[in-house]
Formats: structure tokens, sequence, C-alpha cells
């Protein structure tokens, strides 16, 4: 099954190169996929939002006020549906720009990362623990350098 992934920019902050970033995604989404082959995606949307757009998000969905990072919100099928879950990651490019300091590299790997993360939730993993947390990162800088992502946006 192909999972159908598509690109949402929905913030003017930042200019994106949606198509390196749906390579970027491609890429994660494979790397996701092997970590856990048990899971099925018929549908993935990822949304470039900024702190307004995902603050309302976060509310309603984790019941935190204020922005995030990135959320990883998964829907299973319904019955009378085709096969495999769908997902929606949101991601705040926003606050990759405030972390990364408006240095557009720097950003830009932090952009990266977030996406990476929102994968890694894909898997099941959870980041609720400091040695889930640092597990998770570890995992997503390798699945970023498996994907091609230059150097310079490695710590």
């Amino acid at each position: 099954m192909t999972t159908r992934l598509r690109i949402r920019n929905r913030q003017r902050r930042l200019r994106l190169d949606r198509a390196a970033l749906l390579r970027l995604a491609r890429g994660l989404l494979a790397c996701a996929a092997r970590a856990a082959p048990h899971r099925v995606w018929r549908e993935i949307d990822v949304m470039i939002v900024d702190d307004a757009g995902i603050a309302p998000i976060n509310a309603a969905t984790m019941g935190h006020e204020g922005s995030t990072d990135v959320l990883t919100l998964t829907y299973d099928s319904i019955p009378g549906e085709p096969e495999g879950a769908t997902a929606e990651l949101i991601v705040n490019a926003e606050r990759a720009w405030q972390l990364g300091r408006g240095c557009r590299t720097a950003a830009s790997r932090e952009l990266a990362l977030y996406l990476a993360h929102a994968f890694d939730h894909l898997c099941g993993h959870d980041d609720q623990t400091p040695a889930d947390r640092r597990s998770m990162r570890r995992r997503e800088w390798r699945w970023l350098r498996q994907t091609g992502i230059p150097e310079t946006f490695l710590p």
C-alpha cells in the first residue's frame, strides 16, 4: 500500500521549499515504516503552522495552553474505509525559527528535527521520560542522516 503524503503550508514566516520538505517527509516515512512495519498508514498530512496556528490545536487535542513545537494526531480507519490509519503531523515553523535564532540553516535543521519527531511518534514512541526522550532523539538524528540531511544540519 502506498501512503498518500501531503504538505500544507499554513504559515507565512518562513519561505519553504515544498519539494524538499516532501522528499524529507518521504524519507522519514520510509524510516518509520522500517521501525514499525506493523503500522499501516493510508494518508499523512503534514501541516506547517506558526504559534497562532498550533495553539488552538494543542488546547483542543492535548489540553495544553499555548503553542508547542509539534503535534502528531492519528486516526484509525473506520469500517467501510480502505485499510490503514491516517495522521496529521502539525509542525511549528515559527518555533523552529525562534530556536534557530533567525538563522535559516539552524531553523531548517530544527524544522527537520520536528518532522522526524512527529514520524517517531507515528511509530508509537513516546517522550514522557528523560530516557524515552534521549532514545527518540538518537533515533530521529539517525533517520535524518539516513534521509540525506546535509551534515551542516547535524549536531
